[in-house]
């Protein structure tokens, strides 16, 4: 053991790791980065039941990584220190926070767990979902590509700007209502003089995205119906050349 000066921190002498021994330091910074970890794998969670294991995994993985760095350093703890330290594993940036002050006179990562959780806490799938309403919701869908929707995977072009393109002088109006998991958003102007409306649904389940998919098309106050609807949907929303492509 060594005495570090200017304190009272006793530090053990650092030793090679063993081969299939644990480095503590590297284990406590698995455990600080683990939230940012589940942001990531975000992307990989479809729904709110897939998000909601998501995050139970990375809460849970978070207390295992205290209780597991807990029983590697207890042994070379005083009993009081051990005692309270003990107590705070269900706290892990307060554990880590007092682990560090104890073994290095550092707070370093229970600090940087506390902000990356807080971050976390803000930016995962539930918290945005519940941040979604009738107000942000058309801005959200007038930029997302035109491939969002089913029958024109592929298409980087805007839906607010395939729209624009199609209703006299770029002009429309917006309405958005909710009910349930659907947001019904419609876009109503004029086309070629005469009133019309396109009606999308935005399907979010609290947590993600589930589908974005055109509901109903008014031209003259007339709702089309089948072939009408598909016709007048792939002339607002095709691409050029997919428009050629099924003319040929």
């Amino acid at each position: 053991m060594e005495l570090e000066a200017g304190n009272n921190i006793v530090k053990p002498i650092k030793k090679p790791l063993a081969k299939g021994e644990r480095s503590a330091a590297g284990g406590t910074w698995c455990t600080v980065l683990l939230p940012v970890a589940g942001l990531f794998l975000e992307i990989f969670a479809v729904d709110k039941f897939s998000g909601a294991a998501l995050w139970l995994t990375v809460i849970v993985f978070i207390w295992l990584g205290c209780f597991a760095d807990f029983k590697q350093i207890s042994p070379d703890l005083s009993e009081d220190k051990r005692a309270k330290l003990k107590k705070l594993r269900f706290i892990p940036p307060v554990y880590l926070y007092v682990r560090e002050s104890m073994t290095a006179g550092i707070r370093t990562k229970g600090l940087a767990l506390a902000m990356l959780m807080a971050a976390a806490a803000f930016a995962n799938g539930f918290t945005q979902g519940l941040l979604l309403d009738e107000t942000n919701i058309p801005p959200k869908l007038e930029g997302a590509a035109v491939g969002n929707m089913d029958d024109f995977k592929g298409s980087d072009s805007t839906i607010g700007d395939k729209l624009e393109a199609w209703f006299d002088e770029g002009k429309y109006d917006i309405s958005c209502t909710h009910t349930g998991d659907i947001f019904s958003v419609t876009f109503s102007g004029t086309r070629e003089g005469a009133e019309a409306a396109v009606t999308i649904d935005i399907e979010h389940d609290g947590f993600a995205y589930k589908e974005i998919s055109p509901e109903k098309i008014v031209l003259g106050g007339s709702e089309l119906d089948d072939e009408d609807f598909d016709k007048t949907l792939k002339e607002i929303f095709a691409d050029e050349t997919e428009e050629s492509e099924e003319s040929e």
